[in-house]
């Protein structure tokens, strides 16, 4: 996760946890970059209900760190670590894990850099404060004048204006094929 619930709600008290793994999911197809640490990689891995199982006791992963499972198939995905006790990690996903053990999945740390941080801070101000002006582009008081914003998509992206994505130029990378 790129800021946890309690942070945002400072920021937006009516903010909920869908909208935020909606950002984080906007950020990574936005910029083709899954933010993954490669050197925080744990290979053959073991699902039990919410639980992940480990060959070895996981160094460099806390609670509260997003990791990315991939190579198992039916339970490939991101998801948060709430806990974890010697070889084991317990995570945050909605629905159970599929039960069993895949030697080619493997899990891997996400970590995003502080702008990336601050870039989500700043989307969910931008959509606390404008959330009710949606298509205004201005409006006078005195004789009432309100002129309407005709936004294109070339303007805008998930209904936020294209320069509230300017933190991610740095970190976009090709998309191949």
């Amino acid at each position: 996760m790129i800021i946890p619930l309690e942070e945002a709600q400072k920021i937006d008290p009516a903010i909920e946890q869908r909208e935020l793994d909606a950002y984080e999911q906007m950020i990574r197809q936005l910029s083709n970059n899954p933010f993954q640490n490669i050197y925080i990689r744990y290979k053959h891995l073991t699902f039990s209900d919410k639980s992940i199982l480990l060959v070895s006791a996981p160094e460099g992963l806390r609670a509260g760190d997003t990791i990315q499972i991939s190579g198992s198939r039916q339970n490939d995905g991101l998801t948060t670590i709430l806990s974890i006790k010697d070889k084991t990690i317990e995570t945050t996903v909605k629905e159970p894990f599929f039960d069993g053990s895949f030697f080619d999945a493997f899990l891997t740390k996400i970590e995003y850099p502080p702008d990336i941080r601050y870039g989500v801070e700043e989307l969910i101000k931008y959509n606390q404060q404008m959330r009710t002006k949606i298509g205004i582009k201005s409006e006078s008081i005195a004789r009432m004048t309100i002129t309407y914003d005709d936004r294109s998509t070339a303007e805008t992206v998930d209904g936020f204006p294209i320069a509230k994505f300017n933190f991610l130029n740095k970190y976009k990378k090709m998309r191949w094929g």
